[in-house]
């Protein structure tokens, strides 16, 4: 009888953990996504005029409705080219790349907005754009079963 309980505890056990450590590794996994997004945004070489003032990644249903999840890495620069001649630097290298004019430090174009760039500085403001790029490629890096469990993170809902 001992046996059978110790037996009934252990099982008992692996069910209540085994679901915990899976999304904690399925949110972990969804971190790295976003922060190797960033990796690459940072890594590539700024264009002249242009220094680097911070950076952040982000997980979670961003914009749109649905579910799933999305990845966004985004740097924000102060220089003195305009949209236009950034988005020439930067479109050659990144399928999806966004730049916006950046007045205030809020990431205002994503939906559920407590992002924020720590290193914005108001008195520097008529110079800051922020370059946003997106992951879209997921399926065909991890393939469609770890696509479809990455989904089951709480953020992309």
């Amino acid at each position: 009888m001992k046996i059978l309980k110790r037996i009934l505890v252990v099982l008992l056990s692996v069910l209540i953990v085994s679901p915990i450590i899976s999304y904690i590794g399925i949110v972990i996994t969804n971190n790295i996504i976003a922060d190797n997004v960033e990796k690459d945004l940072v890594a590539y070489e700024l264009p002249i005029n242009t220094k680097l003032v911070d950076s952040i990644s982000i997980a979670g249903k961003l914009t749109g409705n649905g579910n799933g999840m999305q990845y966004m890495g985004a740097i924000l620069v102060e220089s003195d080219l305009s949209e236009e001649e950034l988005n020439e630097h930067y479109i050659s290298e990144f399928d999806y790349i966004e730049i916006r004019k950046q007045e205030t430090a809020n990431i205002n174009f994503i939906h559920s907005s407590n992002y924020r760039f720590n290193n914005f500085s108001i008195t520097n403001k008529d110079s800051y754009y922020s370059i946003t790029c997106w992951e879209d490629n997921r399926r065909e890096k991890y393939g469609d079963l770890l696509s479809e469990l990455l989904d089951f993170d709480i953020r992309g809902h």
